[in-house]
């Protein structure tokens, strides 16, 4: 219920993204870079007097890395010229620069909690077979841990950061991860939400293990403190800037009430595993094996909010785990 379809046509139509620079506002540049699939992940460089300050820093591939500093390049920049880079959160999506950011002698900063449980990225294979995810030796877990550098600097909620010419905010946004953060630049109405909110995607909230928490309360406390901003431009972690911030946010908040309205309507009719919850909007389409488990702990998320508003409860003595209404 949780993972889009993807229509079938599609799957291995490989699509052709540009990887140039683009000029954001100002001093500040995007460079798109490639992800496995060659969809691009952003890296958003702001221009100061003296170098360049990075926000979020791609994959740590070869492929990646080359279009960063050829982006880099094309801006006038290289890699000794990059005086800092921030990890929005600990994905290896975003933290693949900072190697060769400290061995150039920039600084790496990231929020002190992403700095430690938030490099906890595995899933918990049994954990998911105990909710009904079917044993399968072939996955290929690219959400396995990473080993990224030590920060030289640890963040903390209501920091103020300069950051090249911009005045930054950091906004500590739970919920995708433990320590992800936003930055806002009041002056000028930016706000850059990484992974937290993008144009169009679901909520990315997952729960990989049984001892997570609840991320999915954690992130609607992120939206409602970020629906507190006054933002003109929001510039997200994957995709293009976009304006009218509230409405993105309140249309998340009803994609969500949506989803947990759907769970507890199908468990009137029975108890259920989360697995056999998946197909309430025939969402597992794409049947590869890291998707199944990202769609699956997804789901988990939302049954973990549920069960701790008291709404749905564990059915005692069951293996696989099933859930039932209260």
């Amino acid at each position: 219920m949780v993972v889009r379809p993807v229509p079938i046509e599609s799957r291995h139509v490989k699509k052709h993204f540009s990887y140039e620079p683009e000029h954001v506002f100002d001093d500040l540049y995007c460079i798109p870079l490639p992800l496995y699939d060659g969809s691009p992940v952003n890296a958003y460089v702001a221009i100061g007097e003296d170098g360049v300050w990075l926000i979020d820093g791609g994959l740590g591939t070869e492929e990646c890395q080359t279009k960063l500093f050829d982006g880099l390049k094309t801006l006038g920049f290289y890699k000794a010229d990059v005086r800092g880079l921030v990890i929005t959160h600990g994905h290896n999506d975003h933290v693949g620069a900072a190697q060769t950011v400290l061995d150039n002698g920039g600084e790496v900063l990231a929020h002190r909690i992403e700095s430690t449980d938030g490099r906890r990225l595995a899933f918990d294979e049994a954990w998911l077979e105990r909710n009904g995810l079917p044993v399968n030796g072939q996955v290929k877990d690219r959400w396995r841990p990473l080993d990224w550098p030590q920060p030289t600097r640890l963040l903390e909620d209501g920091e103020r950061l300069r950051w090249g010419n911009l005045d930054l905010e950091v906004v500590w946004c739970p919920g995708h991860t433990r320590g992800l953060v936003c930055l806002f630049e009041p002056t000028r109405g930016l706000l850059f939400t990484t992974d937290h909110v993008m144009r169009r995607a679901p909520a990315p909230i997952s729960l990989r293990d049984d001892a997570d928490g609840d991320p999915l309360s954690d992130y609607l406390a992120s939206v409602d403190k970020l629906a507190r901003l006054r933002v003109e431009t929001v510039l997200p972690g994957h995709g293009r800037p976009f304006g009218s911030l509230g409405h993105r946010l309140a249309h998340i908040q009803d994609e969500i009430a949506a989803q947990l309205s759907l769970v507890r309507e199908r468990l009137k009719s029975g108890p259920a595993t989360a697995y056999e919850l998946l197909s309430i909007e025939h969402s597992l389409r794409d049947r590869r094996p890291i998707a199944e488990r990202y769609a699956l702990s997804q789901l988990l998320a939302r049954l973990r909010h549920l069960e701790l508003k008291n709404e749905i409860r564990r059915i005692a003595g069951g293996d696989p785990i099933r859930y039932g209404l209260c």
